[in-house]
């Protein structure tokens, strides 16, 4: 990796007396517990794998790690990591261990569970090296699981008229791009319509750079990404809340949930529920119907009205009857016929009725959206009744969070507790895992691969992976629209269409 300056982050937990519950599923403490503070159950220890002994494909982990000395605990056959602050492991392993072992079990293959001494205080540089280290040692690694408080960097500039400064997963994903900060926070950008040189910004006559940790990338000898990405990130508005008890709480439910899913607990049906007003979605939702068929497909909605009909007109949102047609090729060829839906009929309170009917696989919409909105309110996502397993939102930033104690600077003040996708995922809802952009969206979320892998068995912390290739091999390297790619898989990256 080349990169042009250091960042370092660090994170402060309140002191306290720590209070532990026992018989409880959570075990919560009074306060957070500082690096060198409370007795941790499991202390950095042993330098081997741990044997093949309890779950064929899980086996929680005798004792805490160094980050350096983590790959000596990694199985030969591990297709996934979950990492974890010890710190939050002490009061969350039961949970996590339940549901890691659930997942294991479901998915077949092992998945290793690394309590890292202090990682949530070590630099997502020092993250990615040892993520680097691990999938060269372990090939037959596919991704990872950040659970809690690891820090991730920022990108800026994602495309010219876009000048937000975000997270960016792509750094734990493409473990080889060179990734640098050609613009220092500070410097003065003028927009310069007419060149096609970068750093160049459109919309404005002139940008003050802000803080940022990285604005530009190339892809490195290995095309595309090595691996999936997953978050279950934590973080509350008012700064008393943020300690590892409160993060404890804040995951728990999310934890329940997605055992049940994985322990066959819980019904779900194998349909999609689609709200857009671009067709094009539902043509690349084509492996749904090819699996499942047009009668499990919700499609909302055509307009055989005539043009403005359903402008700010919630009657136009009807279900299509999809089964009608022959052919998914035979509805397109009819609906492209048809004036466009317009904007403003997507309605929040008939979505919600919606959701609260069934619990489908996938639920997908397609509406303006921000960090905190998208066709629902953060509260509203939060108390959402039923719905379904995996949420796709194509509106603009809704992946966007800041995360509580990181020397990186995000624009955005919204913290995970205030996040959509965060609460589809922790809230009452089915849902047990969300993607989105954290930047506004420029390009299509390359769904078909993903939707292709998900019903052909596969599950979603790999479908993500391969639309993330995808999306690289349709730009071909090209570093302008390879930054404007920004999608994030916040919960849980075992879920399937099973």
């Amino acid at each position: 990796m080349t990169r042009t300056r250091l960042f370092t982050t660090s994170w402060l937990t309140l002191r306290g007396l720590p209070l532990v519950l026992v018989g409880l599923t959570l075990i919560v403490a009074a306060d957070g517990l500082a690096g060198d503070e409370g007795s941790l159950r499991r202390k950095a220890g042993f330098a081997t794998a741990p044997p093949r002994t309890g779950s064929a494909f899980f086996t929680p982990p005798e004792s805490d790690c160094s980050l350096e000395a983590a790959v000596r605990l990694i199985r030969d056959d591990t297709r996934a990591l979950a990492l974890v602050d010890a710190r939050l492991y002490e009061l969350i392993a039961p949970a996590l261990d339940e549901y890691l072992e659930a997942a294991a079990q479901r998915r077949g293959f092992h998945i290793s569970l690394l309590p890292i001494l202090g990682l949530d205080d070590r630099s997502a540089e020092a993250v990615r090296a040892a993520l680097r280290s691990w999938h060269a040692a372990k090939p037959d690694l596919e991704g990872a699981l950040f659970v809690g408080n690891i820090k991730l960097p920022s990108f800026f500039l994602p495309r010219a008229d876009i000048h937000s400064v975000r997270l960016w997963p792509r750094y734990f994903e493409d473990l080889d791009m060179t990734v640098t900060q050609r613009v220092a926070p500070g410097a003065v950008l003028k927009s310069h319509a007419a060149s096609n040189a970068w750093p160049t910004i459109v919309g404005v006559d002139t940008l003050v750079a802000p803080p940022h940790d990285f604005d530009d990338l190339a892809e490195g000898a290995a095309f595309g990404p090595e691996l999936w990405a997953a978050f279950l990130p934590v973080g509350f508005t008012e700064p008393a809340k943020n300690n590892y008890a409160g993060w404890a709480r804040q995951l728990d439910r999310f934890f329940k949930k997605a055992t049940a899913f994985h322990r066959g607990q819980a019904e779900y049906g194998r349909g999609l529920y689609l709200v857009s007003n671009d067709l094009g979605l539902l043509e690349r939702a084509k492996p749904v119907w090819d699996a499942v068929g047009p009668a499990q497909i919700e499609f909302y909605a055509i307009n055989e009205k005539g043009p403005g009909a359903f402008k700010d007109n919630p009657a136009g949102y009807q279900r299509v009857g999809l089964e009608k047609y022959g052919s998914l090729e035979a509805f397109m060829a009819y609906a492209r016929t048809l004036p466009w839906m317009d904007e403003g009929w997507q309605s929040s309170e008939i979505f919600i009725q919606h959701m609260a009917q069934s619990c489908r696989r996938v639920v997908w919409w397609n509406v303006h959206s921000n960090p905190e909105f998208s066709l629902v309110t953060r509260e509203q996502a939060r108390d959402l009744r039923n719905g379904g397993l995996i949420a796709l939102l194509n509106g603009c930033s809704v992946g966007g969070f800041a995360q509580p104690g990181s020397s990186t600077v995000v624009d955005t003040p919204v913290t995970a507790e205030r996040n959509v996708l965060v609460n589809l995922v922790y809230g009452q809802s089915a849902f047990v895992a969300a993607l989105g952009s954290v930047h506004d969206r420029v390009t299509d979320e390359r769904a078909t691969p993903l939707l292709r892998q998900l019903y052909a068995g596969g599950y979603l912390g790999r479908a993500h992976f391969l639309r993330l290739r995808q999306q690289d091999q349709d730009v071909q390297g090209n570093p302008a629209q390879l930054r404007e790619f920004q999608e994030i898989l916040i919960g849980d990256p075992f879920a399937d269409a099973r």
